[in-house]
């Protein structure tokens, strides 16, 4: 059963237990699916309202875009479970090899699920600005989510860089969880200064 297919509290009881998964990452990029789905509902309670042609368009288009971005981040939450079983499992073997490929899959993940939260937040600042006034707090609290699920995410990267032994690697991960983690700070910023309007 996917994470997308089970029942939330269900989801909450496996998180609070002595399983390995679904841990922080996964609970992270659920976290962000939330943001996505509440930014769409302003989308959607928007559309509702007198908009230009113009203005509808542009907001269908985000609404679709935040539709990918809430599945993305529900099949992100899955992979990561996947990712941190297969550590374990890596481990368990002692093969280096692939040892650096699990610490790499349960890296990458984190870093995707990171850099599709951006992708909610920026949205989010369109949705904050031409939203419906009466909506346009959940779409706040959709941005905060959002960031909250980023930073988690750039935190698992992270906390999983010292498992990866190609220097390399390790720089264009690090490199790529800074720069989401200032744009998405700057973009929720602009959110929020959006929604205080």
């Amino acid at each position: 059963m996917t994470f997308a297919n089970q029942p939330l509290g269900e989801f909450l009881d496996d998180v609070a237990s002595g399983q390995v998964t679904p841990s922080g990452g996964a609970v992270a990029a659920v976290g962000g699916a939330m943001g996505a789905a509440l930014c769409e509902m302003v989308c959607i309670h928007t559309l509702g309202t007198d908009l230009s042609e113009s203005e509808a368009g542009e907001l269908r288009e985000v609404s679709d875009a935040l539709t990918d971005h809430r599945e993305r981040l529900l099949d992100l939450a899955d992979e990561d479970a996947a990712a941190v079983d297969a550590v374990g499992a890596a481990f368990e073997t002692g093969d280096d090899t692939q040892i650096q490929a699990a610490a790499k899959r349960s890296t990458a993940v984190p870093l995707e699920a990171a850099e599709v939260c951006l992708a909610v937040l920026e949205h989010a600042r369109t949705v904050t600005a031409k939203g419906t006034p009466v909506a346009v707090p959940d779409a706040a609290v959709g941005a905060l989510l959002a960031l909250a699920a980023l930073q988690a995410s750039v935190s698992t990267v992270r906390a999983n860089l010292d498992m990866i032994d190609d220097e390399s690697v390790v720089a264009d991960l690090s490199r790529r969880a800074d720069e989401a983690e200032a744009a998405g700070e700057a973009a929720l910023d602009e959110a929020i200064t959006n929604a205080d309007r």
